[in-house]
This record gives structure tokens, C-alpha cells and sequence, in this order.
């Protein structure tokens, strides 16, 4: 198993290790971590980010694609206020943008010579994110999402795994077998699996109240896929219980006063409101052992945000000791 923490290309975190990739290898075998899952936000430099560090990568996404996909022109203007910003967004007018830069994408992981890559299968628009009120299924945001991954992967061979990471909006969920099965069966690459992202499951049940109910929820789950279970091969780990947040901004955006039906993507409001239901804090109670010994990952990674690097540190030691691991290497 490889043990990972999250990391994005971006100037405000890698300043944290001094743009010095020789301070950031010992940060990470000061944690007994094995390297980064990376993400893309300015293009990656392998002067900052040697690809010894690099395990994994988390592809980039949009969390509202389809409509741009369709080109759904009312819904984009909508979205965006007008059409012309759409490519600011998505780097082009046209859906084929996106293709391309999936493909730009894939050939990058290459280079870095990772074990892994994942991708997200969800969408929802900006209004659905307050109302939770989705009119679109989770098998049309598959389904849209295989001709994507299959338009990007056309000529392309790897030997990395590619994984599909759940999410409570529409799309991939791991809440059923029909879902995943169809992307296992759909997508034109040979070494498919999933991440379980812990956060994410804990974000589809607003009810929870404490990480030791999460974990069991979670457990429940894992019973309910069946054989689907056995293609996760990656785990996110974090925690998130903010359940009364969801019911509460749902409550408001669906009554009179407090209709989100004009929030347009570029409202900073919007991305606090996500980071809200999906804070990224560590996970802390042992319970989650439990799930880990029924997962048995082959990519164990701490996907984790914070204000700090002093915080950071604390937020692995405290998955560390929750994971019972201490000053013990995880292997």
C-alpha cells in the first residue's frame, strides 16, 4: 500500500516547502508518507514536484460540465452570464475542449511515471448545489462522461490504473451496483477501479451525527456493493459531518426568499458554500480501521486541506492515531 497526501500545483501551497522539492521529500518522510497524489492547478514543473514524489494523479474537473458538454445554451447563459466566459472556464468554446485537454492530461501522468490516475463522474449546476434538487440522473452524467473518457482515450495506451472516485451529486455515487458496473463495463482502458473518497460517502447521508456512524454507514455500503466492492483500490481519507449545514441551506435556497436559482459559477459565495459541506478535516475515530480492513487499498491517501502547515502536520498525526499507527510505519 501506498501511503499518500494530497498536493496541488499551486503557488500558495508549494511556498509552503519553500519551492524546494528537497524540503518537501522531507516533510513527507517526516510522516512516513511514500509521496503525493497531485492535482494539477498550474502546470506541474518537475523542477518543483520530481516525479519521484509523484504516486498518483487526480485529474482535474469541472463540478459542472454537462451542459457545456450538450451545449445547452440556456443553461450556460445561466450559469456563466454570458456564453463568451465559458472558455475561461473550460478552456475552450466548444465540447471538444475538453477532450483535448484530458488527453494533454494523460500524456502528463505519463511523464510523471504515476501508478494511478482519478477522475471525478459527478456534475451539478450552481443552484443544485444549495437546492439539492437534481433533474438530471446519475446514469445521463455516465453516460456523458464515457464519451468524454473515451473520446480523450483514443490512441492511448498506459500502464497506470485508472480510478473513478465517488460523489454525492449525480453521477458516480457507489450508493448502487449499476453505476460503477456501467463505467467498468464502458470505459476503453483495461486496469479500472475506484477510489472511495470518505468524505464524499459521508456527504450522501445528512443524518450522520458522529465518524463512528459514518463508518458504519460506510461498512453498510461496501455490504451492498457486492462484487464491486473488491475494484476500490484507492481510499481518500478525511471527514466530513456536516449534515445540518446541507439541511439548513437547503431549507433556505428552497423557500421564497432564499432562491439560488441566478448563482452563476463565478460566485465566491458558491465556493465557500462547497467548502462548507466538504471541509476536509482529518478522520479521528478508530472505527475507520474497520473500513480499511475491508478495503485493503492499494492507495491510501490523506486528502486533506488546511490553513497551515503546523495544522497540516497535526491533521496526519491525528489520521495516523486513529488508523492506530502512531510512530509506526503504516507497512
Amino acid at each position: 500500500m501506498l501511503k499518500l497526501l494530497n498536493l496541488a500545483t499551486y503557488s500558495g501551497y508549494l511556498k509552503n516547502f519553500n519551492n524546494n522539492p528537497v524540503e518537501l521529500e522531507a516533510f513527507l518522510k517526516r510522516h512516513r508518507l511514500d509521496g503525493l497524489e497531485l492535482i494539477q492547478y498550474d502546470p506541474w514543473k518537475p523542477s518543483l514536484v520530481p516525479p519521484r514524489l509523484i504516486g498518483g494523479l487526480h485529474m482535474r474537473f469541472w463540478p459542472t460540465w454537462l451542459d457545456f458538454w450538450r451545449m445547452d445554451l440556456p443553461q450556460l447563459e445561466r450559469q456563466f452570464g454570458k456564453i463568451s466566459t465559458c472558455r475561461q472556464y473550460y478552456g475552450g468554446e466548444r465540447p471538444e475542449a475538453l477532450v483535448e485537454y484530458y488527453r494533454e492530461e494523460l500524456k502528463t501522468a505519463l511523464q510523471m511515471g504515476v501508478k494511478y490516475v482519478v477522475f471525478h463522474v459527478s456534475h451539478v449546476r450552481p443552484a443544485e448545489s444549495y437546492t439539492y434538487r437534481f433533474p438530471c440522473s446519475h446514469g445521463e452524467v455516465v453516460e456523458a462522461f464515457l464519451e468524454l473518457l473515451n473520446g480523450a482515450l483514443e490512441g492511448f495506451e498506459a500502464d497506470f490504473d485508472m480510478l473513478f472516485e465517488n460523489q454525492w451529486w449525480p453521477g458516480l455515487t457507489l450508493l448502487d451496483r449499476e453505476v460503477p458496473l456501467r463505467l467498468l463495463e464502458g470505459v476503453r482502458y483495461p486496469r479500472k477501479g475506484f477510489v472511495l473518497d470518505i468524505s464524499h460517502m459521508m456527504n450522501t447521508n445528512t443524518e450522520l451525527s458522529t465518524e463512528e456512524e459514518a463508518s458504519q454507514y460506510i461498512l453498510d455500503r461496501l455490504d451492498e456493493l457486492g462484487e464491486v466492492a473488491a475494484y476500490i483500490k484507492g481510499v481518500h481519507l478525511n471527514s466530513c459531518l456536516s449534515g445540518q449545514y446541507v439541511k439548513d441551506a437547503v431549507r433556505i435556497a428552497n423557500n421564497g426568499s432564499g432562491c439560488r436559482d441566478r448563482v452563476t459559477i463565478w460566485d465566491e459565495e458558491l465556493y465557500h458554500h462547497i467548502s462548507k459541506i466538504d471541509r476536509h478535516t482529518p478522520f479521528t475515530h478508530s472505527s475507520i480501521r474497520r473500513v480499511m480492513d475491508r478495503v485493503r487499498p492499494e492507495y491510501l491517501v490523506y486528502e486533506l486541506l488546511a490553513p497551515s502547515l503546523d495544522v497540516l502536520e497535526g491533521y496526519i498525526e491525528e489520521q495516523d492515531r486513529a488508523l492506530g499507527w502512531g510512530d509506526q510505519a503504516p507497512l
